[in-house]
């Protein structure tokens, strides 16, 4: 209360602020440290380590704060440090650029999943009460000159002090940069500020460069006079190591294993969330060269299919297409008005019951439909099913993973899985109606998901250290009876059971309508025809 009943200089408010910020919401860092570096024989180190961030992190703020911006400079800090926080400590989830993003592209309903009395604890202590403080102090009033001479002083004081213990322990910083990188993104809040402003770079990078259009060579050639029907399903947050079909214990895949289907055992996404994932997916750019600024502003596999006369149509039971669909036509089944199956949330099924109606509405063509899964998205696994398939139990009935067992977290997750094996084997039911057509269904999740294996949960971590659970993701292949014939099965099967990763997408939707262009290979194309 110091803070509210006396005058307060403006650097002794920095100060302070930046001692709270470090101390109490760098849990997970430390913790990450002291796993690396044994406390014991490192504890110079360690508190080195700590005036160090504090350096860093007064410099900055007496950079960039005055009279003016202090108090709504502080005050933000705080309020997303709090939250920062609880998302690091509780899931082990880095803030990077690519999670920025994909918050800023996250809608209410998901947002709402993640809102809990342990995130409001965390915010009420850790973000909104020192806040308050900070809003009420009294800043002793002061010359410009002065306040100007107080921020250089500062400014050489921690700079010296920064430069001097990393000098004196350059060995340990040296280990620390190279061999624990990963540390490095649960730095609160240097990191987060950081990622923010890279993501804004990233973002106007995107929307001010111009769009390029590819693929302006793209013609059908096709091989049979039978219309071409294929339903790709876009799974969300789904395992591979999930799937029965692919040698889990437990039966998640009871109605899939009735169908003559192809599991892909071995793919590896683009990325490891949703905003990344999708549009590098639907990219004729690769995983080691895609990025937002050129692959959003470039034609994907769907405009380029849309262009050569297949009608393509994007069905969204998510939040969106991240701007897969920005050109094609595109239909929202998060309201009830258009999904007839809504009861807690509106059900990824509601997307394949009218299936059929379009596939009559454009009988002359060829067809693409896209269903775009709300599929097993956390953490409200419970929430992403009907009841009926609540097979697997006692499930974990919040949110708030930390607060069930682990038993409880798969269980729900389990339960997810069974429901996209209906929804798979409803369009399979589906396709198997129109025996006129070339019928195929098309399986692909976007990323994997953490479980709490190696204390992480949930998805999103930095691609180049993410676990392998989020980025093993599902894929399944099926074809009806007349496109089964223009498939070399055996090759097939051996290509299931070889590593592949999401880059293959754009030249097997290409090959599935027998699209010419010279952005197609052959090589990336997952399925071998005779």
């Amino acid at each position: 209360m110091g803070i509210v009943s006396r005058k307060i200089r403006s650097s002794n408010l920095i100060l302070l602020v930046s001692v709270f910020l470090i101390a109490v919401n760098n849990f997970k860092y430390f913790s990450g440290v002291i796993d690396a570096f044994h406390l014991s024989a490192n504890l110079p180190f360690i508190i080195s380590l700590a005036v160090w961030l504090f350096s860093i992190l007064s410099l900055f703020l007496f950079a960039i704060c005055n009279k003016y911006t202090i108090k709504p400079i502080l005050i933000t800090l705080l309020i997303i440090s709090s939250f920062v926080n609880y998302f690091s400590s509780n899931f082990g989830i880095a803030i990077d650029d690519n999670m920025i993003t994909n918050l800023a592209q996250t809608n209410l309903d998901e947002s709402m999943d993640l809102v809990s009395l342990n995130m409001i604890y965390y915010f009420v202590i850790f973000g909104l009460l020192p806040s308050i403080l900070v809003y009420k102090a009294k800043i002793i009033e002061t010359t410009t000159k002065s306040s100007i001479f107080t921020s250089v002083k500062y400014l050489i004081i921690f700079l010296i002090t920064f430069i001097t213990i990393t000098l004196l322990f350059s060995k340990s910083y040296t280990s620390l940069l190279r061999e624990h990188r990963d540390l490095r993104f649960h730095i609160n809040p240097m990191y987060w500020v950081y990622a923010v402003g890279k993501s804004i770079n990233n973002e106007f990078n995107t929307t001010t460069k111009d769009f390029v259009e590819i693929g302006m060579d793209a013609k059908t050639m096709k091989s049979t006079s039978k219309r071409k029907v294929v339903v790709m399903v876009l799974g969300e947050t789904v395992r591979a190591d999930r799937f029965s079909l692919n040698g889990y214990g437990r039966n998640t895949n009871p109605l899939l294993a009735k169908e003559d289907v192809i599991s892909f055992i071995n793919m590896s996404s683009c990325g490891t969330d949703t905003a990344y994932s999708v549009p590098c997916m639907f990219s004729s750019l690769d995983q080691a060269t895609y990025n937002h600024a050129e692959g959003k502003n470039m034609s994907n596999v769907l405009d380029i299919i849309n262009r050569a006369g297949v009608k393509v149509i994007w069905l969204d039971n998510n939040s969106d297409s991240k701007g897969v669909a920005d050109r094609i036509e595109y239909i929202s089944y998060k309201s009830s008005d258009i999904n007839s199956i809504c009861d807690t949330e509106c059900r990824d099924e509601g997307m394949v019951v009218d299936i059929e109606k379009y596939l009559h509405d454009n009988s002359a063509k060829d067809v693409l439909i896209i269903l775009h899964e709300m599929g097993s998205h956390g953490p409200a696994y419970y929430k992403r099913y009907p009841e009926r398939f609540n097979q697997f139990q006692p499930v974990c009935s919040t949110n708030q993973l930390n607060e069930c067992s682990n038993e409880q977290i798969n269980n729900a997750y389990d339960n997810t899985i069974l429901y996209t094996d209906f929804i798979m084997s409803e369009v399979i039911k589906l396709l198997k109606k129109n025996k006129q057509d070339n019928n195929a269904m098309f399986y692909m999740s976007d990323h994997g998901e953490s479980l709490g294996e190696k204390g992480l949960y949930l998805h999103g971590m930095p691609s180049f250290i993410a676990p392998r659970e989020q980025t093993h993701v599902s894929s399944v292949l099926w074809f009806g009876d007349n496109f089964k014939e223009q498939i070399n099965i055996n090759a097939l099967e051996k290509i299931s059971k070889s590593g592949q990763t999401h880059d293959s997408l754009f030249h097997t939707l290409l090959g599935l309508f027998n699209v010419e262009t010279s952005l197609y290979d052959k090589d990336l194309d997952l399925i071998p025809y005779k």
